[in-house]
Order: C-alpha cells, then sequence, then structure tokens
C-alpha cells in the first residue's frame, strides 16, 4: 500500500502537521478490501455450529452441492483428507522468562468431531455469489450429539488450560500479618467485543504460480508465515499478504483466523479467487473477544497508609481455543499489577481455563487494562475505607523518582519516570480543589456527583525485532518501507515526518508502503504500541545506515576526507566550510552512474530494532460523573488525562490515540458487554441492537496533558501511547461512580455501569439500610 502526500510546513520531530491519509479517506478513495476489483471471484460462506458444544453426528451437504452455482463445499473430512496444518497458539514466556505451557484443543482449519463454541467454523460454501451461497446453506442439515458446556471459569464444564504463580507466599502472608489495614475486593472484568468499523475479510487468488491473500491484519508477514508453513507446508515465498487500508484493529485482527485460511485453501482447489466477508453478526460471533477476567483481591496496609503486601487471584477465561495471543492478558499482562507503586511482597496466582465461548486474544491493551483496572480499583476502595483522598493515598505509595530505574516485586524494571510529577498535574489539571463546589451543584439539581483517579504503568514496545528500509530515487524523493501495519493510528504521517526530519525530505516526495510481504521483506506487525518506538527506531537506524553509507561517496564528491565530513539538514558538509553536496543530489548521481572514480553505490539501506526492554508509558486519568438515582443513569461530566509518552514525534497522533483509548475504556466501564445465554449458550448480543457501542455524544471535552521524561530503551525515546486510554478510563470512571453512590451505602458495582445496574444496586443499598 502507498501514499502520495501534500507538502506541510511542521514535519519537525514533535511537530503536528494534519494526517496525511486523511483527505483520501474524507474523499471516499479508501482502499479497503471490499473497493478493491475482485471481479469473477467466487464468493465464500462460512457454516458455523449453533451449537456451543458437541459431537458431528450428521452433515449432510448433499442437496446442497446440486445447487446450479454452487462450486464447493468444503468440511472438516476435507481438511483431514488434504492433511492441513494447524494454527499455532504464541506461547509467550511467563514474567520469570519460561515458556508457558497451555494445554488446549488444536485449532484445525474445520473440526471433523467435535464443535467447541457457537459460531465455530464446521464448513465452508464457495458459490458464484453471496445469494446462492446463502441457498445452499438452508439447505445443509447438521445434527450434534450435545455435550456439556461453559460459559465462564466458573463453570463446571471449565477445562484447566494453564496456571502459574509469581511472588512470595510466606513473605506476603507476614506482611498480611502485621497490616492494620486489610482491603478486599472481587472484580469480573467483562468479556467484550472489538467491534471494529470493517469487519474482517480475505480474498485468495492464485497469480504466477504462487498464491496471494489480500485480508485486514495487522501482522501480514506472521500471516504470511503461519498459512504458508503451518498451515499447508509450503515455503513463505510462495504465498504472498497484502493488506490494503484496514478499518480498525485493536487487537482482534492480530491472530490468525481460520477464514483466512479457508479462502486459501478453496482458491488453492478450486484453482480461482475466492472472497469472503463477514458479516456483523458473523464478527459478533467468531472475532476474537476482549477481557473476561475474574478477579479477587486484597491489599495490606500499614497505620500512615502505605502499601505491606498485595495478593491477587485470577481466573481467565480462554475461550475454546488458546488463541494467538490468548495466554497473554493473564500471563504477561499481570507485570501492570505493580503500578507505580513500592509493593513490598505480592502472591499472585493466575489460571486460564479453556470454556465454550469464542476465544480470547489480545484486546487493546492485553492484560494491562485488566490488571491496572484491579490494582487501581482495590486502592480507590481501600482510601474510602481509611479515609484518605485517591491523591493522597496514591502519593504516600509511589516509587520515589530517586529510585529510577526501578525493579518492581513483578519484575519489570522502569526505566524513566517522574510518578509524582504525574499525579502532583493530574490533581491540578483535573480541577480537584473545586470539586467540593461541583458536587454541590449537582445535588441542588438532585443528582449525584463523584471523582474518581486512576494511575497506570504499562508494559509496551517489546518483542520480536522490527525491520524497514529507505530507497532515495533520483529525483529527490523516497521510498520507505516498515514492518508493522496501520489501522487507522497515521502511520504515514508519522513515519513520514520522521524521514523528513531526518534527511531533509519534502514529505510530499516520500512515498510510504507497508502491507505487502512482497514489497516489505521483513515485519512482525502491529500490537503493544511497537509501531514507532520499535519500527519507527528500525527506520531511524536504516537512515543512519544511510548517511554512513553515503559519507565516503560525499568525500570523494567534495574531494575531502572521510573525517572531514558532517551530515546534518539533508547535506553533507566539509566541516568548517560552506562546501556541502546534498543527500538528494548523491542519489541522484548514484542512479545517473556519474559518481567520480566510477564509484558504484545504490543509494539505500535497511535498518532493524530488537528491543532489550519493552517501555514504560504511565500517567494518571481522572474522572467525574453524574449520576440519577431515580433512573441510574450516568453522565461523564469530566474527563482529564496526564500522561507520559516519552517523546513524541506527532502529538496531534498521539492525543487522537488517546482520545480513542479513553472511548473504548469508557465503553466497557459503562456499556459494552458479551452476553451468552446461559440455558443454550447461544450469543445474546450479535447485533448493534443488543451490544451497546459509546457515541460522541456520550463524552465530555477532554483535557488532555503531558509529563513526559524519555525512555532510555529505544533510540528515539518514545514510550507508545496507544493503549493509555483503555487502560486507565475504566478503573477512573468506577471509582468515580462508586464516589458518587458511597454516601447511599452502595460498595460495589461491576462493569458495565448500566442505568439498570446502577439503579438496581441504589435499590439494594436502600433495602439494606431500611
Amino acid at each position: 500500500m502507498g501514499y502520495e502526500h501534500a507538502p506541510s510546513s511542521d514535519f519537525r520531530f514533535g511537530g503536528a502537521p494534519r494526517r496525511l491519509e486523511d483527505e483520501r479517506f474524507l474523499r471516499g478513495r479508501g482502499a479497503y478490501l471490499e473497493d478493491l476489483d475482485h471481479t469473477g471471484a467466487l464468493v465464500a460462506l462460512v457454516i458455523r455450529s449453533d451449537c456451543p458444544h458437541g459431537r458431528i453426528t450428521r452433515f449432510d451437504v448433499s442437496a446442497a452441492c446440486e445447487l446450479d452455482g454452487v462450486a464447493a463445499i468444503l468440511t472438516g473430512k476435507d481438511a483431514l483428507a488434504d492433511d492441513l496444518g494447524t494454527i499455532p497458539p504464541n506461547n509467550v514466556p511467563t514474567l520469570k522468562g519460561v515458556p508457558l505451557a497451555v494445554d488446549g484443543p488444536d485449532v484445525r482449519i474445520l473440526p471433523h468431531e467435535t464443535v467447541r463454541y457457537v459460531g465455530e467454523p464446521i464448513g465452508l460454501i464457495v458459490a458464484e455469489d453471496l445469494a446462492t451461497a446463502q441457498a445452499a446453506l438452508d439447505l445443509i442439515d447438521v445434527e450434534y450429539d450435545a455435550l456439556p458446556f461453559a460459559l465462564s471459569p466458573m463453570d463446571e464444564a471449565a477445562e484447566p488450560g494453564y496456571s502459574l504463580h509469581h511472588g512470595d507466599t510466606a513473605e506476603t502472608d507476614a506482611a498480611f500479618e502485621k497490616a492494620a489495614h486489610r482491603v478486599t475486593i472481587r472484580l469480573v472484568n467483562q468479556r467484550v467485543a472489538a467491534a471494529p468499523m470493517e469487519t474482517r475479510s480475505a480474498i485468495a487468488f492464485p497469480v504466477s504460480g504462487r498464491y496471494a491473500v489480500t485480508t485486514g491484519t495487522q501482522a501480514p508477514h506472521l500471516t504470511r508465515d503461519v498459512l504458508a508453513r503451518d498451515m499447508f507446508g509450503i515455503p513463505p515465498d510462495e504465498l504472498r499478504v497484502i493488506t490494503p487500508d484496514t478499518g480498525g484493529g485493536f487487537g482482534t485482527k492480530a491472530p490468525i483466523y481460520r477464514e483466512q485460511a479457508l479462502v486459501l485453501w478453496a482458491a488453492r482447489r478450486l484453482n480461482a479467487p475466492v472472497k469472503w466477508v463477514a458479516s456483523r453478526n458473523e464478527s459478533f460471533q467468531s472475532d476474537a473477544a476482549g477481557r473476561d477476567m475474574i478477579w479477587n483481591l486484597e491489599l495490606a496496609l500499614d497505620q500512615e497508609g502505605r502499601f505491606l503486601g498485595l495478593r491477587a487471584n485470577v481466573k481467565a477465561n480462554l475461550g475454546a481455543y488458546q488463541s494467538l495471543f490468548g495466554a497473554v492478558p493473564a500471563n504477561v499482562g499481570l507485570a501492570a499489577l505493580g503500578g507505580v507503586y513500592t509493593i513490598p511482597t505480592v502472591d499472585i496466582r493466575s489460571a486460564g481455563y479453556f470454556t465454550h465461548t469464542t476465544p480470547v486474544d489480545a484486546y487493546r491493551g492485553a492484560g494491562r487494562p485488566e490488571a491496572i483496572y484491579a490494582l487501581e480499583c482495590l486502592i480507590g476502595k481501600a482510601a474510602r475505607q481509611i479515609g484518605l483522598s485517591g491523591f493522597e493515598l496514591r502519593r504516600r505509595n509511589l516509587i520515589p523518582t530517586s529510585a529510577i530505574p526501578f525493579r518492581t516485586v513483578m519484575g519489570a524494571t522502569y526505566d524513566s519516570g517522574d510518578f509524582d510529577a504525574v499525579l502532583s498535574a493530574a490533581e491540578q489539571v483535573s480541577g480537584f480543589d473545586g470539586f467540593p463546589s461541583r458536587k454541590s451543584e449537582s445535588e441542588a439539581r438532585g443528582l449525584l456527583r463523584g471523582f474518581g483517579a486512576a494511575a497506570y504503568v504499562e508494559r509496551a514496545a517489546g518483542g520480536a525485532e522490527e525491520g524497514a528500509r529507505i530507497e532515495l530515487d533520483d529525483s529527490g524523493g523516497a521510498d520507505v518501507m516498515v514492518g508493522s501495519m496501520t489501522a487507522g493510528q497515521g502511520h504515514a504521517t508519522a513515519h513520514v515526518q520522521l524521514v523528513s526530519q531526518r534527511l531533509a525530505l519534502d514529505p510530499s516526495r516520500i512515498r510510504f508502503h507497508q502491507g505487502d510481504t512482497d514489497q516489505v521483506s521483513r515485519g512482525v506487525g502491529t500490537f503493544g504500541s511497537r509501531s514507532l518506538a520499535v519500527g519507527g527506531s528500525a527506520l531511524h537506524r536504516a537512515v543512519d545506515t544511510l548517511v554512513e553509507k553515503l559519507t565516503p561517496v560525499a568525500a570523494a564528491v567534495l574531494e575531502c576526507a572521510e573525517a572531514d565530513i558532517a551530515f546534518g539538514k539533508g547535506a553533507f558538509t566539509i566541516s568548517g566550510t560552506d562546501r556541502s553536496v546534498a543527500i538528494t543530489e548523491l542519489a541522484r548521481l548514484a542512479h545517473a552512474d556519474r559518481l567520480p572514480g566510477g564509484i558504484a553505490c545504490d543509494p539505500s539501506s535497511d535498518g532493524a530494532f530488537q528491543p532489550v526492554e519493552p517501555t514504560y508509558p504511565n500517567g494518571m486519568h481522572t474522572a467525574e460523573v453524574e449520576i440519577d438515582p431515580e433512573t441510574g443513569t450516568v453522565r461523564l461530566a469530566g474527563y482529564a488525562a496526564v500522561d507520559d509518552f516519552g517523546n513524541e514525534i506527532n502529538p496531534m497522533l498521539v492525543d487522537g490515540q488517546v482520545h480513542g483509548g479513553v472511548g473504548q475504556g469508557a465503553g466497557q466501564a459503562l456499556m459494552e458487554q458479551v452476553i451468552h445465554d446461559p440455558d443454550s449458550g447461544q450469543l445474546m448480543t450479535g447485533t448493534f441492537l443488543d451490544y451497546t457501542m459509546p457515541r460522541a455524544a456520550d463524552f465530555p471535552e477532554m483535557v488532555l496533558s503531558r509529563s513526559p521524561t524519555p525512555c532510555l530503551n529505544n533510540p528515539l525515546g518514545l514510550k507508545g501511547c496507544g493503549e493509555a486510554g483503555a487502560i486507565c478510563a475504566p478503573p477512573a470512571i468506577m471509582i468515580a461512580i462508586m464516589d458518587a453512590l458511597a454516601p447511599l451505602g452502595v460498595t460495589h458495582i461491576d462493569m458495565p455501569a448500566t442505568p439498570y445496574a446502577v439503579w438496581r444496586a441504589i435499590q439494594a443499598a436502600g433495602k439494606d439500610a431500611a
């Protein structure tokens, strides 16, 4: 995917030019999969299980196969006959650095005996058009021998997948023995749907003795490698994966899905292009879900409110299978439980369970939102219990700046950060001193008002090496290739900004490429806020390599010693003189074979960056809510955020990421929840009529501020900003709700705090008081 750009006057590092992508999108020139010309492609329709758990006893497709226009109907038995492989999980290491072994069923392209959730693919219809495929679906007869099913880790039919322990039980027990205060809390972090604007889709087609798959994914190279190597047993270079514009990812488009393999399988069998696009209901049924954990926590404090120890017991719903990053949230995500605090000792136990629901995978934050929600709600309850403000209790327990770098009890090493400065800034920008007055005004209107604050630190921008490449052309421009993949974040703008700053190139002459495994030789993908901190660092090193490569060429052109050459503002200059040659001129001479002495030089370079340590974005967000006690309706009346994202290439893009993250976090806090019928296992929230999403009118004007400290773990000093809002908004909002309801005797509400849930809690508290 390539971009052409209009010039901008603010393409310095730290500037905020308008997104280069936006004119194309706003004018309807986006190139999403459905916008591409697929004339002549066959249409695929997935046959899905309507049984949560059962053995397939009858699967009759004979009548459907006879329907005119049906090209093929594929089942699990066909997959067995073709000896297809499985989609492997990513057994990420535990916090102790050893691989996490998860004992679960293999993810086959289609099951041939047992189904494990409603919506699981069990077959594929390939037809001339969608109407024919739907008519064929109506003629297919499937019967099951029903088996017991589980929707929650607490259900009897749930199967253990893994368990792990972190901390020192004896030391933590001793801390609780001497505690002056003990605070306990039980929290349900409910299952949510990512619901990206564009549903998942894929088209596979034969081309020149190879095959290509066009699909919206956050990881084109990973998708290629898994499909080729693990599913079909072919060399990766025999498969090309192309990712066009992608309408939202949020983690749910990071895994490799069966449907991507199914269209490739069908295209190989039929030697024809095959296209599949999910309906919205299919997305709710089959997209990897997020969150879905049950937490029990206990905090020990001394008489002054200083933390002595933390206990936590986590039960995570993995869904029916282990998805690509399915074990991350309740494993690596636990590192966030240290927060920004000095917690001397912990006793943490986490277990993952297989149920009969859609698999769970990384969803915007992947474990860090769950851990921070648990920790911050526990601290919020502690503050109310011992009579301190949330700011004051947190301030007494912050990691001091003098202790940085600081290794937490969870094993994370914070390289940078000034947590006290962040807290003080949050107290100021939120207008906390004026809250009593605003509370009185709300009460005069018959409304309850509450204030909530929550701090976070997250582990981001880690993982595997990322690569980048830059090629200078002969006319003052450049092609930039990166292995990450945008899903609306503004990658083209930020990467072009970086190159424009480093090489003083006109941004309109920089062409940005990603999302094509033939065009971009290597890559890992976009997740965990790694695109700029890791991929941008790789591009930064590619620029360094290019300058180093061209320095002796510049010395030859300027007829001086290489040691006398300095590079800056897009030109190589003889130090102490005004003699220089622009890097674009060197590229022109190189392409024309006009360098002195017959020097041959390709004005291009590659770069790579392997993070040795992750980054640690941090911050504090505050929320104010108004609640109507008669209806339970919650209104988000104010929201402020102070974040430390380290250096920032484009602050406007960062603001957009915070806005979007807060939107998703507030959606989980106030309205979103995936619900299954407990008696049948059927999905009850399969459309936007049943699954509530936040709207712009649900939000106040957000007050965004920064308190940056540069990251020391990458050359750009970036920390990442993609998850912050989704991490901090849920606890800040829920703490505010509890603050508003506390005078009525309400002690706890789980997310989502819908009007009915709040009203019911108020009524229950009133009955208890009576």
